[in-house]
């Protein structure tokens, strides 16, 4: 109960701060000073959309491609920033790659937005790595720079302005898409660091993981709230507790979706049938597709 109570302290804590800042001018909503930003990072871009999984298939990179799109904000509205540079490095078991030039666009007509496109067998051309150089788990990891039409560029970004958020970099994961999924029994292990079951979606609960297969089965796992009744049979232990899946012959797709960490508490690790962990997240996760390791599969 003690939890309970500071979780719904911090709602009200919450809602009176927005009321504050609905009551306030148009001037006072802004947390950051122009000027001051002009210096930090004069220039920065706040991700709209992202289409497409940002996973690398080892096996087939050239198959692989996913774009986001940014909104641009500058002190003139982002139209006076002039490209958009796209870096990438590599980090790998088997080799490392240091920072190149992956893309640079034109965005001096772009009415102050972007959208970049990347591709795995371009990343490798880039990079001069062959698919041999890949291993699971490895990541491809990105860094936007923008330059305004004084030429000046902005890279390292931290700022929330307006309900935007900068953040210049992202990544990308090694994995390998496997035609068929391996059958057998998959073991999902669950934590919760303040030992009070899982809030996913809400403070009180929520959903759990799901695995939906080719063949329409769907699976949810999780630990039980205190807090609310969940909708599927989770796990009622509040600190630690072990789910598992049994998968059939003959699937040829599972996607596995974790729906969010609401208290950044929960931690999971997914081991395949043949005892490898392919997937291991830690507190804070944000909710997204789990990308699974099935390179050594």
């Amino acid at each position: 109960m003690k939890k309970y109570r500071f979780k719904q302290l911090k709602y009200i804590l919450s809602i009176s701060l927005l009321l504050i800042i609905v009551s306030c001018s148009d001037e006072d909503k802004f947390p950051i000073n122009y000027d001051e930003l002009k210096v930090s990072g004069g220039a920065f871009a706040s991700e709209l959309s992202t289409d497409g999984s940002t996973d690398i298939d080892r096996e087939d990179p050239a198959s692989s491609t996913f774009t986001k799109t940014y909104q641009l904000n500058s002190l003139e509205d982002g139209l006076d920033v002039t490209k958009v540079d796209l870096y990438v490095s590599f980090s790998g078991s088997l080799t490392t790659a240091d920072e190149v030039l992956y893309s640079t666009t034109d965005t001096s007509n772009s009415d102050a937005e972007v959208t970049l496109t990347v591709n795995g067998e371009l990343l490798l051309n880039a990079l001069n790595l062959e698919s041999s150089d890949l291993d699971g788990g490895d990541t491809f990891n990105y860094r936007l720079a923008l330059t305004n039409s004084e030429g000046e560029e902005y890279s390292t970004v931290s700022a929330n302005f307006d309900n935007q958020s900068a953040d210049h970099t992202f990544s990308s994961t090694v994995i390998c898409i496997l035609s068929i999924i391996p059958d057998g029994e998959w073991v999902i292990q669950m934590d919760d660091s303040y030992g009070d079951g899982w809030q996913t979606t809400t403070a009180n609960g929520g959903s759990g993981i799901t695995v939906t297969l080719s063949n329409g089965e769907v699976f949810e796992v999780g630990l039980c709230s205190p807090y609310e009744t969940q909708s599927f049979d989770c796990v009622d232990e509040a600190s630690s507790g072990t789910s598992t899946i049994t998968i059939p012959t003959d699937i040829t797709s599972a996607e596995w979706y974790f729906p969010g960490d609401f208290y950044g508490e929960i931690s999971f690790t997914i081991t395949a049938p043949s005892g490898n962990v392919v997937a291991s997240y830690s507190e804070g996760s944000a909710a997204g597709i789990i990308a699974l390791n099935l390179c050594d599969e």
